[in-house]
């Protein structure tokens, strides 16, 4: 999933591996004695709005955390990588693959008290297929049979998605594929009321219906939301009654009222890091959290200069990682690959690109640059971080004669423009990965198979047919050993042709309120705020209270 940093709280998308110490700093919440407390508002705050919380449209690290309270789908993550039914009852895969069958529990109901059928679930699917509704899920269902056509407008159904009963759903792709069963825990696999964004349509983002155990009370679009429960609900009720979330500010302001205990859980910055963990009082208020993520430099391939391999390999010496993995933030670890280190994942064999602007000079010269060339580079303006390295790069690059003109966007804008065709030539981005597989980054990044015109995920729009060739017979294969063997090879032939340039493994010191508990994080969904609880102790919130 993007990273859109200014937002986080960060998803998915995502093995966390650890909370770690530092400077003193507590680490991983300790197995508590104390049973968790049911009642209060869990406060949170973020400096940006996001795009949407509609399941088909959000996917960043903010929002799906919070979809998570509204929506619900098949099957989820347990408390670990693990899948296990949610509204399914029960659920099966033919032998060949190809056929997944699942029957819904009874009496799991919407929002507005309706209860949740088969049909729901067909038109949800067929939601993100449609290209109207510019869904960035869109790839990851094109393996289902017919849905290929349905996205080009070549049938007015898909074919592989069926509901015999109102309790039975299946679905058939057009070839066996591992992952897919991650694809269906995702936050766009879940259900949606079709009557209700029948009705809305566009709108359907304003009136938010779903099946999961809060619902939205009060939004009001930069300024804030309130979630309340939802009085349908039937699964595992969450702790808290309610969810404020404030919107706006910044990060020192934020840390401010989170002393003052005004705000539960907020995302520090370097200043506030290295503020909190100086104070004995403050230290045990922060979480460094690794993340399964990476940050890069993306070059577009079909966009001169950056159709020259030679080009692509000249960025990656010209640019120091390891300077810029600092300047985005004092407790990251710079990055020389595509998939994170946090991921059960290595590959001894792939190239790797120091820092050296006389190689990167020299490879110029080769590609018929010698006085290098001129670019523009975009960044999300939200992202202080991005800023940073954006800047640093542009230092970089100046370096071996290539001169770059900095494009600040809004997250919205950046997103949208960077996804489509021939209109972003290189950028600053990041990805977390939303199951634990090595095609969540090599399948969904780098698959040009999976180019589309506009919310490509592909910001590179790297297509080497023999790398799709690898991924794809990675992504039919059932045996772990073939498919690393394939991923591993596809990942080399990446780096060789060099379509990003790496730039760092991110660490998040999140910072929260002593009354604050049941924050561990997920290995998939990061932030799970249903499990959150409060201490609703006197003066529990203030520092040193």
């Amino acid at each position: 999933m993007r990273i859109p940093k200014g937002l986080r709280p960060l998803r998915r998308i995502l093995v966390v591996l650890a909370v770690l110490a530092a400077y003193g700093v507590a680490g991983a919440e300790s197995t508590e004695s104390v049973k968790p407390q049911r009642g209060g508002t869990l406060q949170l705050g973020l400096p940006v709005d996001w795009r949407s919380l509609d399941p088909a449209v959000a996917f960043d690290a903010d929002s799906v955390p919070l979809q998570k309270l509204l929506f619900r789908g098949l099957i989820d993550f347990d408390d670990g990588i693990g899948l296990v039914p949610d509204q399914a009852s029960d659920w099966n895969i033919s032998p060949d693959g190809k056929v997944y069958t699942f029957h819904l529990r009874p009496g799991v109901r919407f929002s507005n008290g309706r209860e949740v059928e088969a049909e729901d679930y067909v038109f949800s699917f067929e939601r993100i297929l449609d290209p109207k509704v510019s869904s960035t899920g869109q790839t990851y269902f094109l393996g289902i049979l017919g849905a290929s056509e349905f996205n080009q407008g070549k049938a007015a159904h898909v074919s592989g998605l069926r509901a015999p009963d109102h309790r039975t759903f299946i679905i058939e792709l057009k070839e066996p594929q591992f992952t897919f069963r991650y694809v269906l825990a995702m936050n766009f696999a879940d259900v949606l009321p079709r009557d209700v964004v029948q009705q809305y349509g566009e709108n359907f983002q304003y009136h938010l219906t779903g099946s999961g155990p809060y619902r939205i009370k009060e939004w009001r679009r930069n300024i804030g939301y309130h979630f309340e429960r939802n009085p349908y609900y039937t699964g595992a009720d969450g702790y808290v009654d309610a969810v404020d979330i404030m919107i706006g500010g910044d990060r020192t302001l934020m840390g401010m009222m989170l002393q003052r205990g005004e705000l539960d859980w907020i995302t520090g910055g370097v200043a506030d890091y290295v503020r909190f963990s100086r104070d004995p009082k403050l230290r045990s208020w922060i979480e460094l959290v690794n993340t399964a993520n990476t940050d890069y430099f993306f070059m577009n391939t079909e966009i001169k200069p950056f159709d020259n391999v030679q080009v692509r390999r000249a960025m990656n010496y010209a640019i120091n990682s390891e300077r810029m993995a600092r300047l985005a933030g004092i407790y990251n670890l710079p990055s020389h690959e595509i998939l994170p280190p946090s991921m059960p994942w290595s590959n001894p064999g792939l190239p790797r690109y120091d820092y050296n602007p006389e190689k990167a000079r020299a490879l110029l010269r080769e590609a018929g640059y010698p006085n290098g060339f001129k670019t523009q580079l975009w960044y999300i303006l939200s992202r202080e971080d991005d800023a940073r390295m954006a800047q640093g790069i542009q230092q970089d690059l100046s370096e071996v004669g290539v001169q770059v003109e900095l494009k600040q966007a809004s997250y919205i804008a950046f997103q949208l423009k960077a996804e489509a065709r021939h209109q972003v030539p290189c950028g600053v981005w990041g990805w977390m990965e939303d199951y634990p597989d090595a095609s969540d980054f090599l399948d969904v990044l780098l698959n040009g198979e999976r180019i589309t015109d506009t919310d490509c995920n592909n910001s590179s729009f790297y297509n080497n047919p023999e790398v799709n060739r690898l991924i794809d017979q990675g992504n039919a294969s059932n045996e772990a050993g073939e498919r690393t063997r394939l991923y591993r090879e596809a990942e080399r032939l990446i780096m060789t042709d060099a379509p990003w340039v790496p730039i760092l493994h991110e660490r998040i010191p999140m910072l929260k309120s002593p009354r604050l508990h049941g924050t561990t994080p997920h290995p998939v969904w990061l932030w799970r705020y249903q499990y959150m609880w409060l201490d609703q102790s006197a003066n529990s919130r203030k520092a040193g209270g």
